[in-house]
């Protein structure tokens, strides 16, 4: 079940840079542990699991204090490209590519299928490069 798809719920949201209408994956309130990113053009979304294997060993060698902030952007900037996008923790405006994204809370829109992320290319690191590489991350982005 670990590297299943996702059904996720779509809402409404709203580019506050550029006014653009269009839908968000959003996950419930019952997804503890379960992060969404989106890619830096605001089309591409996918999803983690802090509680699996790849996610506890990036929060094992990342440098001390990890907070939520840190934990989050290192899950999402370190998984693999989706079709060519590098992921981020926040969400882009697929117009603009804003991260000043509203997302209205009233009704669902549809539902949408999220992949979930991937680390092979972290995964394929020799063991001193993965250790270098995730211990020198910061909230600001990998080295």
């Amino acid at each position: 079940m670990a590297n299943m798809d996702k059904e996720i719920s779509l809402f409404s949201a709203v580019c506050a840079e550029c006014g653009a209408q269009f839908e968000v994956p959003c996950l419930g309130d019952m997804s503890y542990g379960e992060y969404l990113f989106c890619s830096e053009n605001g089309k591409i979304y996918a999803y983690a699991n802090a509680f699996n294997a790849n996610s506890r060993l990036i929060e094992v060698l990342l440098p001390e204090p990890i907070n939520s902030e840190l934990f989050q952007s290192a899950l999402a900037e370190l998984a693999d490209k989706v079709l060519g996008q590098s992921l981020t923790s926040k969400r882009h405006c697929p117009n603009c590519r804003s991260t000043k994204v509203s997302v209205f809370t009233g009704k669902k829109t549809g539902v949408t299928w999220v992949k979930p992320v991937t680390y092979e290319r972290l995964l394929a690191l020799g063991k001193h490069e993965l250790v270098e590489l995730v211990s020198n991350f910061s909230s600001h982005g990998s080295p």
